[in-house]
């Protein structure tokens, strides 16, 4: 199985929609046997899906998605485990293990218990 992680820097790249480069891992009876490193040559969100299914990706992992991005890969039969950040290589021991999602590899700000900002609008307050 292939498995995709936006990377920048080392890490998970923060936002998939603008994120360049990929590293992709094939996984055989739960460990890593090849990797390769790919560049996307452009940021439009289908250059993205059609390279993730040329390359028969079967899950990305990723830091922040657009809803539109997020939408297109599953209609195109690819999951994903997002708002992930951390080392890259502290992802790949963690999604072997079996332990993404997991509250320590959490983008912050992001997931259960986060707080709700609100914004005033004239008198009243709204949620956003």
């Amino acid at each position: 199985m292939k498995v995709a992680l936006a990377v920048w820097n080392g890490r998970i790249s923060p936002v998939f929609d603008v994120s360049r480069d990929l590293l992709i891992i094939d996984i055989d009876e739960g460990r890593v046997v090849n990797r390769i490193n790919v560049h996307f040559s452009s940021d439009h969100p289908m250059h993205k899906i059609r390279r993730l299914l040329e390359m028969k990706v079967a899950v990305l992992l990723c830091g922040a998605i657009s809803r539109q991005l997020a939408a297109a890969l599953e209609a195109n039969g690819i999951d994903r485990l997002d708002f992930i950040s951390g080392e890259i290589e502290s992802v790949i021991s963690a999604y072997l293990r079996g332990q993404l999602p997991n509250p320590g590899m959490r983008m912050p700000g992001c997931g259960p218990g986060r707080r709700r900002r609100r914004a005033k609008f004239g008198r009243k307050e709204r949620k956003i």
